[in-house]
């Protein structure tokens, strides 16, 4: 679908290395601290690498499937991707599914480096609505902002979500609290902050972007 001149699409395995990026962008929120590099102890090369092998695993319903991504082109370019997702369709969590897939792509060592780090990252975990749309990684490159393209995305993920799941009425985004510029957008789309969990253990920015985490919703 062609919309203020992208070309606007669901995304296939060969997007897969511009939805690494997206995942990688999103999770840095602004800053140059990767969070799946502190908690699991890899570099950031490795951390792409076992992105993609999770993406093309091909695991429906969570951030780490390339069917809940949706892209737009420009001239046969991609140049922005969000992810979106029915919460729990098939009685499983979003985390679960990403925690098996975590569990069976990386090595044994990290995972158990993980598991130290849990305690911290608790403080701030949010569980995702069962039943809801939830809005995950988003990126767009530079020369493409300003253009409504988040907006655009949503929407297109909404509709399609809808065509399946017409029962959904909400659809949450978690947000860290130092990506300010990604909050102010989300406003604009009329989300509204509904949560906020925010810990004062100065040990967990060891492991990620920020202490703080906001839900926000928008009713659909």
């Amino acid at each position: 679908m062609i919309i203020n001149g992208f070309n606007i699409r669901q995304a296939t395995i060969g997007d897969v290395p511009f939805l690494v990026d997206t995942i990688i962008e999103a999770e840095k929120s602004g800053t140059t601290i990767l969070s799946y590099s502190r908690i699991f102890g890899l570099s950031e090369e490795m951390i792409r690498k076992y992105i993609s092998d999770m993406l093309c695993e091909e695991v429906d319903g969570c951030e780490l499937s390339i069917s809940s991504f949706f892209v737009a082109e420009k001239n046969g370019q991609v140049v922005a991707a969000l992810s979106g997702w029915v919460e729990g369709k098939d009685q499983i969590s979003s985390t679960e599914l990403k925690g098996n897939l975590l569990s069976y792509v990386l090595p044994k060592e990290s995972i158990k480096r993980a598991i130290v780090a849990s305690s911290f990252l608790q403080e701030i975990h949010i569980i995702n609505v069962p039943g809801s749309i939830q809005k995950g990684a988003g990126y767009i490159l530079k020369e493409f902002r300003n253009m409504h393209l988040f907006t655009i995305l949503t929407n297109e993920i909404i509709g399609h979500l809808l065509k399946t799941n017409p029962d959904v009425t909400q659809i949450y985004t978690q947000i860290y609290g130092c990506n300010i510029a990604a909050i102010r957008a989300n406003e604009k789309s009329n989300f509204e902050i509904v949560m906020i969990r925010e810990s004062s253990n100065a040990a967990i920015l060891n492991y990620l972007p920020s202490n703080k985490k906001i839900l926000m919703k928008k009713e659909l």
